[in-house]
C-alpha cells in the first residue's frame, strides 16, 4: 500500500461471484463488460477498441446486495479496494468537499489498478438543479472531471437508493453510464442465497428445505434472509445443537406486518 493515505484503502476483498447469491444475469454482464477487459493479457479489447466503463451505478432499495457486489467485483478483480459513504467525503466547511472529492483521486492514482465503492451517491451527486449552493456544484463539476477521465487507473462504483436524485450528467457516456438495478431477490435467487449463506455451517437441510425458505421468504430482501441465517444460527447456538434446522430458520423468519383489510 502507498503510505501517507487519508482514506481507508484495503487490500482486494476475499468476497468473489461465488460468494453473492443469485444475480446470475448480472454477474455475467459485469464478467463480460468489466471483469474479462480489465483481466485479460491479450489485445483483443485493444484491437476492437473496447474499454471498460469507469463508473457503475448500482440502484435500488435498501438491503438488496449492492455493497456486497461492490466487493465481488473488486475480489474478482483483485485490486485494492476503498469503500465509502458520500458522507465520508463532504464537509461541512467551505471549499473542503472538493478538495477531499481531489484527495480521493489523487490517492487512487498511486494504485496500479484499484476499486472505489460509494455508497450514498445521491448525497454527493445530487441535481444541480435543485441545489443552487456553489459549493455542491463545485463537488460535481470536481468528482465528473475525474470520471471523464482518459483511461483511469480507477474503477468508480457506486450505490444509490434514490437513483432519480443524481445529476443527470453523472449518467452520461463515459461516466456512470452502466446501470443496473438491483432489486428484491425472486424465489430462486432467495433460495441460492440461502444456499450460499449456509454452506459452511452444520445443517441437515435438503433440496427440498430450501425451496420451502425460498417459498416462505417472499417480499424479503438479501440482506433479510441474512438476518434470518444468523438469528437461525444463533438459536442452533443457544440450544447447543449438533447441526441447524429447518425449524430454527422458519422461527427466524420476521413477521410481516398484517395488511389493512380493505374497504369496498
Amino acid at each position: 500500500m502507498p503510505s501517507q493515505l487519508q482514506y481507508g484503502w484495503q487490500s482486494a476483498p476475499d468476497t468473489r461471484f461465488a460468494d453473492v447469491g443469485g444475480m446470475e444475469p448480472l454477474k455475467t454482464e459485469v464478467e463480460r463488460s468489466v471483469i474479462r477487459p480489465l483481466t485479460r493479457l491479450d489485445d483483443a479489447y485493444e484491437r476492437f477498441n473496447i474499454s471498460p466503463p469507469n463508473g457503475i451505478l448500482f440502484y435500488g432499495p435498501p438491503g438488496t446486495g449492492k455493497t456486497l457486489f461492490a466487493r465481488a467485483i473488486a475480489g474478482e478483480l483483485g485490486h485494492p479496494y476503498l469503500e465509502l459513504s458520500a458522507g465520508d467525503i463532504k464537509s461541512r466547511w467551505i471549499n473542503e468537499s472538493t478538495a477531499q472529492v481531489n484527495r480521493l483521486f489523487a490517492e487512487a492514482e498511486q494504485f496500479g489498478r484499484c476499486v472505489i465503492f460509494i455508497d450514498e451517491i445521491d448525497a454527493l451527486l445530487a441535481s444541480r438543479e435543485s441545489d443552487v449552493n456553489r459549493e455542491h456544484t463545485q463537488v460535481v463539476n470536481e468528482f465528473l472531471a475525474h470520471l471523464d477521465a482518459d483511461d483511469p487507473n480507477y474503477l468508480v462504483l457506486a450505490a444509490t437508493n434514490r437513483a432519480e436524485l443524481l445529476d443527470e450528467a453523472a449518467t452520461r457516456r463515459g461516466r456512470f453510464d452502466q446501470q443496473y438495478e438491483l432489486g428484491l431477490p425472486d424465489r430462486d435467487a432467495r433460495e441460492a442465497i440461502f444456499r450460499v449463506r449456509l454452506d459452511e455451517l452444520p445443517t441437515d437441510l435438503d433440496n427440498n428445505a430450501y425451496r420451502k425458505m425460498a417459498e416462505q421468504t417472499e417480499g424479503l430482501s438479501s440482506a433479510d434472509i441474512v438476518g434470518i441465517v444468523d438469528d437461525a444460527a444463533m438459536r442452533a447456538a443457544e440450544r447447543d445443537a449438533e447441526e441447524l434446522t429447518l425449524e430454527d430458520l422458519r422461527m427466524s423468519i420476521p413477521e410481516q406486518p398484517d395488511q389493512p383489510d380493505q374497504q369496498s
